[in-house]
């Protein structure tokens, strides 16, 4: 009886160009949520820029608040903003903040300005403050810097110990980088793991990580 109902209302709408048009929009907000992210992506940015006006305020009325800083340091990170990142994330260190956290998110900032020493010496000291900060992205970032370096024995101890943390997004992100780097053979391993490891995760995660599933399946397709 329900199928019939929804039959009935799938036939309604396809009656009239508005009813077409809100079917259209139905199913593109259906594959965009399982498959895409890309409106989740759009209100991260937009959760960012928020997130950065309100903070970049707390840090005028207090410039000793190293934690805002730390904050305000990685949304600018998550937003692509790597200099004013950069700055804040400094600025915390020099005043006093020694988290693992805030070295990761300095390192971090640094290999993508192309400071690549400075920022694996912050993402090691990070890992060495905290082996799982972050749950393995240091990994992602000093993975970069070594395709940077061209330090394949590197790349290849980097993967090896960025799988223990057996993330579906984390592997994923870590075999795109391989491949873009030319180490074909440890993408496919890496896209491999992923797709195993979803079908072992708890029912309630496999939506947030079926995206990164799709693209460890595309990175497959990719690496043949």
């Amino acid at each position: 009886m329900k199928t019939f109902g929804l039959w009935l209302a799938i036939w309604y709408l396809l009656r009239n160009p508005l009813g077409q048009l809100l079917l259209l929009l139905v199913v593109l907000v259906y594959l965009d949520n399982r498959y895409f992210g890309i409106g989740a992506r759009l209100m991260a940015l937009i959760h960012h820029r928020r997130r950065i006006a309100s903070l970049r305020y707390t840090v005028q009325v207090n410039p000793s608040d190293v934690r805002a800083m730390v904050e305000l340091g990685e949304h600018y990170l998550r937003s692509g903003r790597y200099p004013q990142a950069a700055e804040y994330l400094q600025r915390a260190l020099e005043r006093g903040e020694d988290s693992a956290r805030a070295h990761y998110l300095l390192g971090a900032a640094r290999v993508k300005l192309g400071q690549h020493e400075e920022g694996r010496g912050l993402l090691e000291k990070a890992l060495a403050l905290q082996p799982n900060v972050a749950y393995g992205e240091p990994y992602l970032f000093l993975i970069e810097e070594a395709a940077a370096q061209r330090d394949d024995g590197r790349i290849e101890e980097l993967v090896s110990a960025l799988e223990q943390f057996e993330s579906v997004e984390i592997l994923t992100r870590a075999g795109h980088l391989c491949r873009a780097s030319g180490h074909t053979a440890l993408a496919r391993r890496l896209f491999a793991e992923a797709i195993t490891n979803y079908q072992y995760i708890p029912a309630k995660m496999r939506r947030r990580e079926r995206r990164w599933l799709w693209r460890a399946r595309l990175g497959q397709m990719q690496t043949r």
